[in-house]
C-alpha cells in the first residue's frame, strides 16, 4: 500500500537505466544470499527527510556485515533519480539496496567483491493519506523476527513477507510480530507505539529485543517530549495494546499512522486519537520545514 508499483528509471551501480533494461549478475550474493541491506526514505516534493540518519543506519549495519558502502555521491544520486522520474513535485519513495556483491558461490564472502547498488523509486499510495485520516487495523502474529539481526534493515525479509501476507488475509494494514515470551516488538516494516495516561509507550531497542532502531521512531519520540509527553521504553504485551486509550505505528513512509483496531478488538475509540493526529501534524511540519527543490517544472 506505501507505494505504487516501482518502474521508470533506475540507478544501479553510477547508471540510470529503465527499470525493464536493469540486470544484475547471476552471482550476486543479495541474489544468491539475501547478503546485503537496505534503506527506504521519503522525500517531501524532492527534498529527502533525515536522509544523513537513514545513511548513518546503513553504514553501520554494512560495517556489521563486514564491506563498506561505495563511494557514491547520495544526495545527488537520490535528485537525479526523482528527476528522471518526474517525482520532484511530490511525495515520493526511494529504496537504497546494497549488496556486497558478485562473486564465488559460498557462505564465506570472498574478498574480491565489489557492492552492487540499486536505486528505485515511486510516488507515495494516495491511500496512506487516507489511513492517516481512518486509522488502520492490525494483527498479531504467532512468530517474531531473529533479535540477532533485528535491529539491521538486512535483505532476508521473509518473515516481514510472512507476515504481511497474514495481514491480507486478515484485511489488515499491519502486521505486529510476537516473540516466545509473548512481547509485542515491532511491526513488519514500522515501529509501535501506545498512550496510556498521557505517556507514550514503545517496545525498547537492544541487541536480544529485535526491534529496529527507527529513524522515524527517534524522530517522533523527540517530538512527543518536546510537547511535554513522557516516553517510556518497555516491554509491551498483547492486553497493554487492546487497553491503549490510542495507538500507531511509525516508518519513513507512512510517517504516524494510527492503529484503530487489533484483530476484531477496538482500540480507544475506534478512530485516531488526539495524541496521534498531534504527532502527525508535528512530524509533517519537521519533514517539511527545509525547502525542497524548485528547479525542475516537472510535475505528478
Amino acid at each position: 500500500m506505501p507505494t505504487r508499483t516501482m518502474a521508470g528509471i533506475v540507478y544501479l551501480n553510477g547508471r540510470f537505466v529503465a527499470a525493464r533494461d536493469a540486470r544484475v549478475s547471476a552471482f550476486d550474493r543479495g541474489f544468491l544470499y539475501g547478503d546485503g541491506l537496505f534503506e527506504t526514505v521519503r522525500a517531501y516534493r524532492g527534498a529527502v527527510f533525515a536522509l544523513n540518519e537513514h545513511f548513518a543506519r546503513l553504514r553501520a549495519s554494512a560495517a556489521w556485515l563486514g564491506f563498506a558502502l561505495p563511494p557514491v555521491d547520495w544526495p545527488r544520486a537520490i535528485h537525479a533519480l526523482l528527476r528522471r522520474n518526474r517525482l520532484l513535485a511530490c511525495d515520493a519513495s526511494v529504496r537504497l539496496t546494497v549488496t556486497r556483491g558478485a562473486g564465488r558461490p559460498g557462505l564465506v564472502p570472498p574478498r574480491e567483491c565489489r557492492p552492487t547498488v540499486l536505486m528505485v523509486t515511486a510516488r507515495i499510495d494516495p491511500g496512506v493519506a487516507q489511513a492517516q485520516r481512518r486509522g488502520v487495523r492490525v494483527v498479531l502474529l504467532p512468530f517474531a523476527r531473529d533479535p540477532v539481526f533485528g535491529g539491521h534493515k538486512l535483505l532476508d525479509y521473509v518473515p516481514a513477507i510472512r507476515g504481511r501476507m497474514i495481514a491480507q488475509r486478515a484485511r489488515a494494514f499491519e502486521a505486529l510480530y510476537v516473540d516466545s515470551r509473548k512481547r509485542l516488538s515491532e511491526g513488519t516494516t514500522s515501529n509501535l507505539f501506545i498512550v496510556r495516561r498521557r505517556q507514550l509507550i514503545t517496545p525498547p531497542l537492544g541487541r536480544a529485543e529485535g526491534v529496529l532502531p527507527g529513524v522515524t521512531r527517534r524522530v517522533v519520540i523527540d517530538l512527543a517530549r518536546a510537547n511535554g509527553l513522557v516516553v517510556r521504553e518497555r516491554h509491551l504485551r498483547a492486553a497493554d495494546l487492546l487497553a491503549a486509550e490510542e495507538a500507531f505505528c511509525t516508518s519513513a513512509l507512512v510517517e504516524v499512522l494510527p492503529i484503530v483496531r487489533a484483530g476484531t478488538h477496538r482500540i480507544g475509540t475506534g478512530r485516531p486519537g488526539p495524541i496521534a493526529r498531534a504527532l502527525l501534524r508535528a512530524y509533517r511540519e519537521r519533514a517539511t520545514q527545509f525547502p525542497a527543490d524548485k528547479s525542475s517544472p516537472t510535475s505528478c
